[in-house]
């Protein structure tokens, strides 16, 4: 059985652990029928009634959450080996991790260690990790991360899950490491498309909001992702709203019930697909998302969503939890080139994507 806590060591003083010449010829002929797997799902942008989705908010009221899937994905790779040792490789964050001890307990692990600690692989392998977007950038990708390996893990221990239940262990794990998060991440992460979530309780409802591809492309290229540069923390200001929120503060109370009005009139807005009001609603919503905790918004956010109004941005806000990461603006087209370039000049890295329709992909290469 495989030891869960994974002790951190170099990627230079790493090695395999040995193996025995008749502990090879027992392992090669059942090596030789398993090939790598490989995962990848894309991130998401939020455009309206994120941070519904939490728990206790949607315990009791319902959550509604609009966001699109992107092309800005996270990858997982899961290559056999010929002992029962499995190693991590956390490929863009140059850290390496191999398990030693068993526990029980998954707070203070890291997202991959206790996704591992939860499937407990008896066979050998060595996972490796990556991800399209910066670290922090709000676009939800430690929930993109958390379905990609356990859809990944699920398939090497041959234990068939659907999709709701892929997304119920990814957040479950997720929270059971002390992060605090709803389920609007990991159902973009596994469908893919432009989605309306209802959230109730535990309970999710998804469904597709569906554009012809014409008027698709004209969204597509009225909008702009922008990293501001700051490497946001999400758990710490989920908290925060959490905590608020428990304390029957009334300030954040009212903002969340707000972002779930603002959520609906996107979905009717989608549905019709008239555009010309996104703006507004982009502004709207991160009106009373900064109401719901000081730590939500920065001075850099700040500076970014004048330069974008400046520059002919008509609306726009801080994707996931806010406190830095990247921020989403509408832009009517005649005005998109003039905004890249002031955005630019202030120091922000645009940054260019497709909405993804995949969702959640497994393969290897037989």
């Amino acid at each position: 059985m495989m030891r869960s806590t994974l002790l951190h060591k170099t990627q230079d003083n790493w090695e395999n652990p040995r193996v025995t010449a008749a502990e090879q010829e027992g392992t090669i002929a059942d090596l030789s029928r398993r090939v790598p797997l490989y995962a990848r799902a894309p991130t998401r942008i939020d455009f309206a009634g994120g941070w519904t989705d939490l728990i206790p908010f949607a315990m009791e009221n319902e959550g509604v959450v609009v966001n699109a899937a992107i092309d800005l994905h996270v990858y997982a790779s899961l290559t056999p080996v010929l002992d029962a040792c499995v190693s991590l490789h956390a490929v863009d964050l140059k850290e390496f991790f191999y398990p030693v001890d068993v526990s029980t307990c998954l707070r203070g692990l890291n997202l991959p260690q206790a996704i591992l600690s939860r499937f407990r692989p008896n066979k050998g392998c060595h996972l490796a990790t990556w991800s399209e977007v910066p670290k922090g950038s709000g676009l939800g990708a430690s929930g993109t991360l958390g379905i990609g390996l356990v859809g990944l893990l699920s398939t090497f221990v041959e234990k068939k899950l659907t999709l709701c239940q892929i997304v119920d262990i990814a957040a479950d794990v997720e929270q059971e490491t002390g992060i605090p998060c709803g389920k609007q991440d990991h159902y973009a992460g596994v469908l893919g498309g432009i989605n309306l979530l209802r959230c109730n309780n535990e309970f999710v409802k998804s469904t597709p909001l569906g554009l012809t591809e014409d008027v698709l492309e004209e969204l597509q290229e009225s909008l702009l992702l922008v990293y501001t540069g700051e490497s946001h923390f999400s758990g710490s200001i989920l908290q925060n709203v959490i905590d608020a929120y428990k304390m029957g503060n009334r300030r954040t109370h009212d903002a969340l019930k707000a972002l779930r009005r603002i959520a609906g009139e996107m979905k009717q807005m989608f549905e019709t697909s008239h555009f010309s009001d996104l703006g507004r609603l982009l502004d709207e919503n991160w009106h009373f998302q900064k109401q719901l905790h000081p730590s939500v918004n920065t001075e850099r956010i700040d500076e970014l969503v004048d330069v974008g109004k400046k520059s002919g941005c008509t609306g726009g806000k801080a994707c996931g939890a806010g406190g830095g990461g990247c921020l989403v603006f509408y832009c009517k087209a005649d005005r998109i080139d003039s905004a890249r370039r002031a955005f630019r000049t202030a120091g922000a890295r645009i940054i260019p994507f497709r909405f993804d329709f995949e969702g959640l992909r497994i393969w290897s290469p037989e």
